[in-house]
C-alpha cells in the first residue's frame, strides 16, 4: 500500500459531475495553489452513454455537440406530435466526446491528478486521527479519508459521485422510481425517422400497468437512437426491453435494420434526502447529491448550473454541508412522483395532457426550474386537481410528521 497522500480537494468518480467540477476549479485561478485530486477505476475512453439536454443560446460544450433538434415529439391519443421548442434547441451529446474534451482540459492544470483508482470507501476523519498521519498542523478542522485498493487518500473537501441505492430502498418514507431503459443505435432499411424531430415519449406502446414510452434520437431519416424507457420501480429483464424495441421498429415499417451499438441504465426518480449524507467536508454531487431530476431523471443540465454554484461556494469558504440543495420544484417533484408511485399507469395520461394543455416551450422551461410562481400555477392547472391535491396532502403530511 502507498503511503496517505494528502490533497486539498478530492473529487470520487469521473463522471459527468465529478470532470466537471474539476474542469471548473482548473479553469479557475482561485485554485491554481491547490491539489485537486480525481479517482476513477474507468479511464473514461469508452463512448458509454448519451447525454442530452436544451439550451436556448451556444453553452460551453457547443462544440462538443453531436446533433441538436427543435422539434420534439410527445404523443397523443396514440398519434405522435411534433412540437416546436424554440427558443430552445434540444442537444445530444455522445460521452467518449466529453470524456476526451474534459481530460484534455484536465491534462493543462499541473496541480490536477487523474489516478485510476477504485475506490472502496469514503469516510470522516477527526484531526485527531490524521495526525497519525503526520499530518498534523497542516489541517485543523477535520478531513475526509478515501481509501481505494492501493492507497488512502485525505483532505479537507471531498465530493462523492458513488451512487448507492441501499439507503433508497431500505425507507418507505419517500417515493422511489426508476428511469430504466435499454437502448439500441440502429440504422433501418426504411426511412421512418424524422431527423428534424427528437421523440421525447411515444406511449403508442403497451402500458401493461406502468409509464412505458420510446425515446427516439433521429440522426437521418434511417438511422436513431431508439430506447424502451420506462418509469417505474422495478426494472425488467433485457429481452423485455429488446423484445419491445423489436416490435416498435416493425410497427414503424423499419424493414430490416442493423444494431450499431446498444446503451443501457437506471436512474433515480426520487426526492430522497441526499444531503443527508454530507459533511462539512464531505459533499455528495451528481445523482449521489440527489442532482437528478426527480421528476424527469434528466441530470446534465442540472448539474451544469450546480457546478458553477457549488465553485461560487467553495470561494466563499464555506461548509460543503451548507451547500443549499431544496427549493420549491423539490415540492412540484415531489408531488408528481407520489402520483406515479401510487399508480403508475397514470404516467401516459399525465405527460400526454400536459404536453397538450401547455406549450412545449413553456414545460422545458419548467422542468429547468426557471420559471415564475404564476407560469407554475398555470402549467400545474393543466393536470387533474383532485388525484393531485390529494398527492400535496399526502407529501404534506409525511414531510412534517
Amino acid at each position: 500500500m502507498k503511503e496517505t497522500q494528502i490533497y486539498d480537494y478530492i473529487i470520487v468518480g469521473a463522471g459527468a459531475a465529478g470532470l466537471m467540477l474539476a474542469n471548473a476549479m482548473a479553469l479557475d485561478p482561485f485554485f491554481s495553489n491547490q491539489r485537486i485530486l480525481i479517482l476513477d477505476k474507468d479511464p473514461k475512453e469508452a463512448n458509454d452513454r448519451t447525454w442530452c439536454f436544451w439550451e436556448k443560446t451556444p453553452g460551453p460544450l457547443e462544440a462538443l455537440i453531436s446533433r441538436e433538434w427543435s422539434l420534439i415529439g410527445v404523443s397523443e391519443n396514440d398519434q405522435l406530435t411534433p412540437s416546436p421548442i424554440l427558443p430552445y434547441k434540444y442537444k445530444m451529446l455522445e460521452g467518449a466526446h466529453f470524456y476526451e474534451a474534459m481530460k484534455k482540459g484536465l491534462a493543462h492544470s499541473p496541480n490536477c491528478h487523474f489516478v485510476l483508482e477504485e475506490v472502496t470507501d469514503v469516510s470522516p476523519v477527526s484531526a485527531a486521527a490524521a495526525a497519525a498521519t503526520k499530518a498534523a498542523g497542516i489541517l485543523k478542522d477535520g478531513y475526509t479519508k478515501v481509501n481505494t485498493s492501493r492507497g488512502t487518500y485525505l483532505a479537507p473537501r471531498v465530493f462523492n459521485s458513488i451512487f448507492d441505492y441501499k439507503p433508497l430502498l431500505a425507507q418507505d418514507r419517500y417515493p422511489v422510481l426508476q428511469q430504466h431503459f435499454v437502448g439500441w443505435f440502429v440504422s433501418t432499411q426504411n426511412p421512418i425517422f424524422n431527423p428534424e424531430m427528437a421523440t421525447f415519449m411515444d406511449f403508442t406502446v403497451a402500458q401493461k400497468g406502468n409509464t412505458r414510452f420510446m425515446y427516439v434520437l433521429p440522426t437521418s431519416a434511417t438511422t436513431a437512437l431508439v430506447e424502451y424507457t420506462l418509469f417505474s420501480k422495478d426494472r425488467l429483464k433485457k429481452e423485455a426491453y429488446e423484445a419491445a424495441i423489436v416490435t416498435y421498429l416493425a410497427q414503424n415499417n423499419a424493414g430490416d435494420y442493423e444494431i450499431n451499438d446498444t446503451e443501457a441504465g437506471s436512474i433515480p426518480m426520487t426526492c430522497y434526502p441526499f444531503e443527508q449524507f454530507n459533511s462539512p467536508h464531505l459533499l455528495h454531487i451528481g445523482t449521489a447529491g440527489g442532482w437528478s431530476k426527480p421528476s424527469t431523471g434528466f441530470t446534465f443540465s442540472n448539474t451544469q448550473k450546480q457546478v458553477p454554484k457549488l465553485v461560487a461556494h467553495l470561494k466563499k469558504g464555506k461548509a460543503l454541508d451548507q451547500f443549499p440543495s431544496k427549493d420549491r420544484f423539490w415540492w412540484y417533484d415531489h408531488i408528481l412522483l407520489e402520483v406515479l408511485a401510487t399508480d403508475n399507469s397514470r404516467g401516459k395520461a399525465i405527460f400526454e395532457g400536459l404536453f397538450k394543455r401547455r406549450s412545449a416551450p413553456l414545460i422545458l422551461k419548467f422542468l429547468s426550474q426557471e420559471t415564475h410562481f404564476f407560469e407554475e400555477l398555470y402549467i400545474m392547472s393543466a393536470a387533474n386537481k383532485w388525484r393531485f391535491t390529494k398527492a400535496f396532502f399526502r407529501v404534506l403530511g409525511r414531510t412534517f410528521n
